[in-house]
């Protein structure tokens, strides 16, 4: 099913293994006609700051299971696991990462991804000044 995406100027999107910008002054519409991986710039983040905090840790996971499609790939188990390891330091988000578990187990990578960013938001909210992650200490078990 073909995506249609409206792209403000100046705004970059990730599809299909290249970032794409849009340089001209008004919005540009594209159609997306393969089964490709599409993020808008506010939902793509740069692996120097996957770990500032653990949410972003979290979040920078997800995206790559995303854009790389990881459903069924070697290391899922570990990157549940540390997504485990996060509902455990912070039991708030328990339920949201159920979430997120439930849906990478179905092949639902974008809406995995989705809640993640709606943590990033939650975690910088409750948490301000979390620059450190202590689930950069927890041992990952191979």
């Amino acid at each position: 099913m073909p995506l249609k995406i409206r792209v403000k100027p100046e705004a970059k999107i990730f599809a299909g293994g290249a970032i794409l910008k849009n340089v001209g002054t008004r919005p540009a519409d594209l159609l997306i006609l393969s089964d490709s991986p599409v993020l808008r710039e506010g939902y793509m983040m740069n692996i120097d700051r996957s770990n500032e905090t653990d949410a972003n840790s979290v979040y920078f996971l997800l995206q790559v299971i995303y854009l790389f499609k990881g459903k069924g790939q070697p290391l899922d188990h570990l990157v549940v696991e540390t997504i485990g390891n996060f509902s455990k330091l912070y039991p708030h988000f328990a339920a949201d990462i159920d979430q997120i578990i439930a849906h990478l187990n179905a092949g639902e990578a974008f809406k995995a991804l989705k809640i993640g960013h709606k943590l990033l938001a939650e975690q910088e909210k409750k948490e301000p000044s979390a620059a450190v992650s202590p689930l950069a200490e927890v041992p990952a078990s191979f």
